[in-house]
């Protein structure tokens, strides 16, 4: 009896569910069918906003195509309208410069003739003004060239005074010079001359002082010689006593040039003042 209670309580059970299973497929189907229906009618909609557009693209372009033609037509016609106003302008302006160069023409030559008629007597007032300047230049001239030949004459007068001046003033510095010079040369002569004198007079002193201290020297050296006939000690007081000549003969050679060359310098040194005086003069 259980067995059977359970058996119905399950085949009820399966029933419910199966009867459930039902009911879920059902309520599927009908969503299924309700999104297509939704589906269809919204791509019924976007095919007519789409045709919508389409059309309205169609109306805009042929709208569009339209202005232009009109817009070029309008611009066809402005630009005739243009030229004509150009081309009209234009003649009129030919015209006008036409008129206005001949009415420059006859006004040019109106002043050419004024201008003509008033250098014809510019022309004959200047050459008559220029005839009285010459006139009077040419009187002038003779005038100036007379005053002229006047101041030269009395210029080369007072030149060849000068000159003659210049030339005595020159002639008496020169001689002046020249005399200044004779004396100078002179006395530098004569103090070159007791110089000399004195020199010679030294110098034969030096000789004769040397020759004597070398005599002296040689008695001396003869009694050493005597004393000690020694080879060392002769050769030692030759030397000393070629040494002593060199000596006295270079002293005597350098005061020479020293007489000479102070010789020279006055010399050089009267011929410089000699000279600045003539310059100077």
């Amino acid at each position: 009896m259980q067995a059977k209670t359970a058996q119905a309580a399950k085949k009820a059970l399966a029933d419910k569910k199966a009867a459930a299973d039902k009911k879920a497929l059902a309520e599927k189907k009908a969503a299924a069918d309700k999104k297509a229906l939704a589906d269809k009618k919204a791509a019924a909609a976007k095919k007519a906003l789409a045709e919508k557009k389409a059309a309205a693209d169609k109306k805009a372009l042929a709208d569009k195509k339209a202005a232009a033609a009109k817009k070029a037509l309008a611009e066809k016609k402005a630009a005739a309208d243009k030229k004509a106003a150009a081309d009209k302008k234009a003649l009129a302006d030919k015209k006008a410069a036409a008129a206005k160069k001949a009415l420059a023409e006859k006004k040019a030559a109106a002043d050419k003739k004024a201008a003509a008629d008033k250098k014809a007597l510019a022309d004959k007032k200047a050459a008559a003004a220029k005839k009285a300047l010459a006139d009077k230049k040419a009187a002038a001239d003779k005038k100036a060239a007379a005053d002229k030949k006047a101041l030269a004459d009395k210029k080369a007068a007072a030149d060849k005074k000068a000159a003659a001046d210049k030339k005595a003033l020159t002639d008496k510095k020169a001689a002046a010079a020249k005399k200044a010079l004779a004396e100078k040369k002179a006395a530098a002569d004569k103090k070159a001359a007791a110089d000399k004198k004195a020199l010679a007079d030294k110098k034969a002193a030096a000789a004769k002082k040397a020759l004597a201290e070398k005599k002296a020297a040689a008695d001396k050296k003869a009694q050493a010689r005597k004393k000690v006939n020694s080879p060392t000690q002769v050769n030692s007081q030759q030397k000393r006593d070629s040494r002593t000549e060199l000596l006295t003969v270079s002293v005597s050679l350098n005061t020479g040039k020293i007489v000479s060359i102070a010789s020279i310098g006055i010399l050089a040194s009267a011929i410089l003042v000699s000279a600045m005086v003539f310059i100077a003069g």
